[in-house]
């Protein structure tokens, strides 16, 4: 639109920059009813925008004081966590209501009889649940330090018979070994060009299959995510679970179901190989190892009842004094007529077992010990709990059964 400027340009100009910043662009021309009408309606159009921009930034400053105010609680909350590991400091419901900011904007006012405050006083779960069961609710002015990297827990039988046989993994689900079940030696001395003599040898095909020892057991998911220390605690007893009825598996495992074939079952019974007089559990063992040896075997290891092996510790001789070593000395490896010993309370008291568990007995892994979570159990999602499931897979050999001998600490060698 092409026009002459009108003699008051400048007032004009500023009501035409005025539209600008509005939003708008109007031109018109000011000796006309049509420029003037334009240029109200502009107006108050730009009054109705400018109305906008203040309810923007009053909403915006609304939110950024939200802002403020949760950025506070998270520090209250972390302060009050005790930080850098220092005691848990929990306010009481009346402290926390006395310092909410809805109560201190009423605290001036005169007219506060009737009035009605409200203040969130356990933000989640775990605060409801914190302040109603210690310090700040009533129960106790004094918080309590709660040390869940520390948990006062139930001891475990201490694994032992992995170590002794030899390790082995597989990817199937059994393993299957040839075993000799009898032999025909004939080899002799042989004139040149005569025949020579032939030796047979009988085998039977053994298959032990791969078994899952497994547990699972509920934690709470508050504390999954609360107190690491507390879940690497839970993973710990899983494991340690696992190797508990390993042990258990190992050696007395009957082979039916779905349970391993151990080595006290397979083993040969303790037999008498001289007589004694006033024999000690020590002349039992002797014999016992003398016994494995006969059939051209090399004992590596025996296992006691923990107990027992205390016992054989504390013997003495006619003069009062130990026949092992001083229990002053410096501590040294256990033997048993230079047999290593391994300690258990899987082992019944009296009882033992001789063998050489490094070349004839092993384990299979197919699985290694898993430690798994998951909220998707049951009704896991709506209780909040976690399942904890811990499982390992594996088969366990013994090629020569015979190779073993069990019998009890107190048999008798008399003649």
């Amino acid at each position: 639109m092409n026009r002459a400027l009108p003699p008051r340009f400048g007032a004009f100009h500023a009501s035409f920059l005025a539209c600008e910043i509005g939003g708008i662009r109007v031109a018109f021309d000011a000796h006309t009813e049509i420029g003037v009408a334009e240029f109200k309606a502009a107006a108050a159009a730009l009054k109705d925008k400018l109305v906008e921009v203040k309810s923007f930034g009053d909403e915006s400053r609304q939110r950024l004081a939200g802002f403020d105010s949760r950025l506070a609680e998270v520090e209250q909350m972390a302060a009050r966590r005790g930080g850098a590991g220092g005691p848990a400091v929990l306010k009481s419901w009346g402290q926390r209501f006395v310092e909410s900011e809805e109560y201190k904007s009423a605290e001036g006012s005169r007219d506060r009889q009737g009035r009605r405050y409200h203040a969130v006083v356990a933000a989640t779960e775990i605060e409801h649940k914190n302040l109603t069961s210690v310090s700040g609710s009533g129960a106790s002015l004094v918080p309590v330090d709660r040390r869940v990297d520390n948990p006062a827990l139930l001891p475990w039988v201490q694994p032992s018979v992995r170590d002794l046989v030899a390790p082995g993994t597989t990817s199937s689900n059994a393993v299957s070994y040839p075993r000799m079940t009898g032999r025909t030696n004939n080899a002799a001395s042989v004139a040149e060009g005569a025949l020579k003599p032939q030796s047979d040898a009988n085998f039977e095909e053994v298959v032990a299959p791969v078994r899952t020892i497994a547990h699972f057991f509920l934690a709470t998911r508050q504390i999954m995510d609360d107190a690491p220390a507390l879940a690497a605690t839970i993973d710990a007893e899983a494991r340690a679970g696992l190797a508990d009825q390993e042990d258990a598996q190992l050696l007395f495992g009957d082979g039916t179901g779905q349970n391993l074939l151990g080595l006290v079952p397979q083993a040969s019974a303790f037999v008498k190989q001289w007589a004694t007089s006033n024999a000690t559990p020590l002349d039992v063992l002797i014999q016992a190892i003398a016994q494995v040896e006969a059939l051209n075997w090399k004992v590596d290891g025996m296992v006691l009842n923990a107990v027992d092996w205390r016992r054989l510790q504390s013997i003495r001789d006619s003069t009062g004094r130990y026949v092992g070593n001083s229990p002053f000395e410096a501590e040294i490896a256990q033997r048993i007529w230079n047999t290593p010993v391994v300690a258990t309370n899987r082992m019944p008291m009296g009882k033992f077992l001789i063998g050489p568990f490094r070349t004839q007995a092993q384990i299979f892994d197919r699985l290694g010990v898993e430690v798994v979570a998951s909220s998707e159990d049951s009704d896991n999602f709506r209780r909040n709990l976690i399942t904890l499931r811990a499982e390992e897979r594996l088969a366990f050999t013994c090629r020569r059964p015979a190779s073993f001998v069990t019998g009890d600490l107190t048999a008798s060698l008399a003649g």
